[in-house]
């Protein structure tokens, strides 16, 4: 499954912390939704991310492929961040990625978490 496996290329870009390389995966106008920051273009989330999380660790349980003919999967994790202040957030949630036609980009990533652990942490980041 091609889909999975730019899926995990996404995971690997950002646990490395590799702008260039998370951005490469997404198409021109592709669109990032999540709890914490609404919808967003993929360079401005992914600067936030990079700013906000020293380190990013993700733990697949297991994903999902449509069963309509959208060109889409979803993958439940868990997920461990590292935040700047040294504190670690531990939270699981799910990534639903929807991929261009011809299956080599993604056009959307939605992720669906519990913003309540998270969200305290970047707060107190931004009042820092």
């Amino acid at each position: 499954m091609y889909t999975f496996e730019l899926s995990l290329q996404y995971r690997k870009a950002v646990r490395e912390r590799d702008l260039d390389a998370v951005l490469a995966l997404f198409s021109p106008d592709a669109l990032i939704e999540t709890p914490l920051k609404g919808r967003c273009d993929a360079r401005s989330y992914h600067e936030w991310l990079f700013a906000s999380v020293k380190k990013s660790t993700v733990k697949v349980i297991n994903a999902f492929q449509a069963l309509n003919s959208e060109i889409c999967i979803a993958v439940l994790a868990d997920y461990e961040w590292l935040m700047n202040d040294g504190k670690v957030v531990n939270f699981s949630g799910m990534s639903v990625f929807d991929f261009t036609a011809d299956k080599r980009k993604i056009k959307k990533m939605s992720t669906f978490y519990d913003p309540s652990m998270v969200r305290p942490q970047i707060n107190a980041l931004s009042n820092s």
